[in-house]
């Protein structure tokens, strides 16, 4: 009798900890970008995920959801250039890399930005300053992996850290 009730009491606390682990989940603000080269068509590819409400809160939108925002002109260009500004990516010598702006979408409650470039011949080692909305949230933090080489690399990015990364893929 006892193991029925333990686990109706283990399952309950399961459904209560799954359902509240997204507004737990987002009381510090974070983001993930993914750097990786395209194997199909060559190009590096960077995607930046952050939460869409923040991304809108951070540019000064916040009379529409994200979903419809990023369908617009307006809203696609106004994410590209401040992207541009606070993402910037660079080679091992810390050459700037020219990132071309692709394009934005929702999903859920998430914004998804993307960038491209030629591919870098020198993969040995890249410098990432990766200040998504850091301008507006104090606490913001950004996870960039970088995959390069069969190897990944990650710069994380946040309070009392918002210095550029370098990082290796010599072995």
């Amino acid at each position: 009798m006892r193991k029925p009730r333990l686990r109706t009491w283990i399952l309950a606390l399961a459904g209560m900890l799954f359902l509240a682990a997204p507004a737990s989940a987002h009381r510090v603000h974070a983001g993930v970008t993914e750097i990786s080269v395209n194997p199909r068509t060559g190009e590096m590819e960077v995607i930046h995920r952050v939460f869409g409400h923040d991304l809108l809160e951070a540019v000064g939108e916040e009379t529409e959801p994200a979903q419809i925002w990023l369908q617009t002109e307006e809203g696609l260009a106004t994410v590209g250039d401040y992207v541009r500004e606070r993402f910037r990516m660079g080679d091992g010598a810390g050459n700037l890399i020219e990132l071309d702006y692709v394009g934005a979408e929702a999903d859920g409650e998430f914004a998804w930005i993307y960038f491209s470039a030629p591919a870098p011949e020198d993969q040995a080692a890249f410098i990432v300053d990766n200040d998504l909305l850091a301008d507006h949230f104090d606490d913001q933090v950004m996870m960039t992996n970088l995959r390069f080489n069969s190897l990944v690399r990650t710069a994380m990015q946040g309070p009392g850290r918002r210095s550029p990364v370098r990082v290796s893929f010599e072995r």
